[in-house]
């Protein structure tokens, strides 16, 4: 009696490990259900997830790209595809995330966290990861237009002197007081001579600081 229940207690095992691929959770892989992932908390935690797929007769699991599975007939009609879910850090930075045929029936989608943020020169994601696409953009410059109350104050401004008949001496004092300097001096720069021309218009508002050049002769 002993021995048959040892027989039929072996038989039930078998037939339970039968029903269950070994692919699943292998290796430490924790399974997942449909298109996402539990939370992801930090560097310890698995990047990889396995889910079995249930297949009908005559179908099977191919793989199409990094991103994409796809289940198909065997005359080679595509039945329908798992996406590789998409993924998220704390500050909306995207995670990658790919997905693969790891067994006859079993697909491991793989959340890529620990490599850092390959858009930011790998630097390390900020935890925890979730499931969904990021938000996170770049940066644009916003010209925002300055009321007349906010907007600077015009450069201040000297109106030019006439310099007409002054002595060299004169002139700089003249522009001096109002903030300009000055220039250029052309002709007979001896004693007693005077401006008989000036190259900035008497009377012409200019910047603080517009150099005024004068032509000088001896009466």
């Amino acid at each position: 009696m002993t021995a048959v229940r040892s027989v039929l207690l072996i038989a039930v095992i078998a037939v339970c490990a039968s029903a269950f691929p070994a692919a699943v959770g292998a290796e430490g892989v924790p399974p997942y259900e449909g298109g996402t992932f539990p939370t992801i908390v930090g560097p310890a935690d698995p990047e990889e997830f396995a889910r079995e797929v249930r297949l009908g007769e005559e179908q099977e699991l191919r793989s199409i790209d990094d991103r994409h599975v796809g289940v198909f007939f065997s005359t080679g009609q595509e039945s329908f595809l798992l996406n590789a879910p998409e993924a998220h850090d704390a500050e909306g930075a995207t995670v990658p995330t790919t997905i693969a045929v790891t067994s006859q029936n079993v697909v491991t989608f793989t959340v890529h966290h620990r490599a850092g943020n390959p858009a930011a020169g790998g630097a390390p994601f900020h935890y925890p990861i979730n499931p969904g696409s990021g938000w996170e953009g770049g940066f644009q410059t916003i010209h925002v237009a300055m009321s007349p109350t906010e907007q600077a104050p015009p450069a201040p401004t000297y109106v030019v002197p006439d310099l007409s008949g002054r002595t060299l001496q004169a002139s700089r004092r003249m522009l001096r007081r109002g903030g300009c300097a000055l220039g250029p001096i052309r002709g007979e720069r001896l004693r007693g001579a005077r401006v008989v021309r000036q190259y900035r218009a008497a009377g012409k508002s200019l910047p603080v600081g517009t150099e005024v050049g004068v032509k000088v002769l001896r009466p």
